[in-house]
């Protein structure tokens, strides 16, 4: 195999490669469920990818952030004190045929975990993992990934990035654990021609005119809201309409609220980080009893302020969303990433 940056590989010849893959670590990938919904999860034979799907029910985050993450268990002595061990989940993963909004948050989470102070779960996994986008030719009804820069294909971040073309894919490689994925079925890859690479980038723009109405007014809402110009009244209004119930947080890919709790037995017990939402009433709760954040559209204002305040964006590099259209679909009260940066860019609803 050559010093090519880019390579194809056959529609047929793809689930050659997903098996050799299946030999090599755990491949996390689009299952389909009921009617077109699609999740991400394990697979076990590479015909139960659903290459076909537009965005799952659910972020990827689940995978390398789980809802319920053990961090240490421990063990009562005989006598005094406890034996402490931490858990660390050093699975070697494949994440194939993930949507570039949803890969774009994964390197939004990295930054998260690793800025201040590394949180050495987190990255245990991302360490053995290899990312594998899958370029958006069609969007989802409420995808905005335009907007955040997250999509419709990525220009970097990924291991390797597909394109379908025509029977066959193109297969960008952006670093050596890509390279890894393609040499161990190097046989089944040929270089790409010029012709692909035209091809790809004609998709792209294509793409990005099949986006929807739905837009995320950033700019507007990234200026109003880190100096504080948004009316009181107008963060009353969308609270009155916020039910709390954190829909948004939970399907959000970026969001990454957590609490902690113990479960113990006889002499042993485990220690879990459990997702939280800054939505919920007691998120915010002193061990006084006094709630800084008692009033919803103070909840609802903090949210924002963490997704979208300047002071956050220089931290981090970049606004805390990706514009996959989750919290469109989930939030009943439509306080949703577009609506609200509409309704704060009109300063009323």
């Amino acid at each position: 195999m050559g010093e090519a940056r880019a390579y194809m590989i056959g529609a047929d010849e793809i689930s050659a490669w997903v098996a050799t893959l299946l030999r090599r670590a755990q491949v996390i990938a689009p299952r389909t469920l009921h009617g077109l919904d699609a999740a991400y999860d394990e697979i076990e034979r590479p015909d139960q990818v659903a290459w076909g799907y537009r965005t799952t029910i659910s972020p990827l985050k689940r995978q390398l952030f789980p809802q319920t993450d053990p961090l240490f268990c421990w063990h009562q002595r005989a006598g005094y004190g406890l034996d402490l061990r931490p858990i660390y989940d050093q699975q070697e993963r494949v994440f194939l045929a993930i949507r570039p909004c949803d890969l774009s948050a994964v390197l939004f989470l990295d930054k998260v975990f690793s800025r201040d102070r590394c949180d050495t779960y987190y990255l245990a996994r991302r360490q053995h993992s290899t990312l594998v986008a899958l370029a958006c030719t069609e969007p989802d009804e409420h995808c905005f990934c335009v907007c955040a820069h997250a999509g419709p294909f990525l220009e970097g971040g990924y291991d390797v990035q597909l394109t379908p073309l025509q029977g066959e894919y193109l297969v960008e490689i952006g670093t050596d654990k890509g390279w890894e994925l393609v040499r161990l079925a190097e046989e089944l890859f040929s270089p790409a021609p010029a012709k692909a690479m035209q091809a790809r980038r004609e998709l792209a723009q294509q793409a990005e005119q099949r986006f929807s109405d739905d837009k995320a007014y950033f700019a507007a809402a990234l200026r109003k809201v880190t100096f504080d110009r948004v009316p009181d009244e107008l963060w009353g209004q969308m609270g009155d309409r916020c039910l709390s119930c954190g829909a948004c947080a939970f399907v959000c890919p970026t969001c990454t609220c957590f609490t902690t709790a113990d479960f113990d037995g006889a002499g042993d017990g485990v220690r879990c980080r459990l997702w939280d939402s800054c939505l919920y009433e007691s998120y915010a709760l002193e061990a006084s009893g006094h709630n800084p954040r008692a009033q919803r559209k103070h909840r609802l204002k903090a949210r924002f302020l963490h997704k979208l305040g300047y002071q956050f964006v220089q931290k981090l590099g970049s606004h805390g969303c990706v514009g996959c259209g989750r919290c469109v679909t989930a939030c009943l009260g439509r306080n949703d990433m577009t609506e609200v940066t509409a309704r704060i860019r009109r300063g009323a609803l």
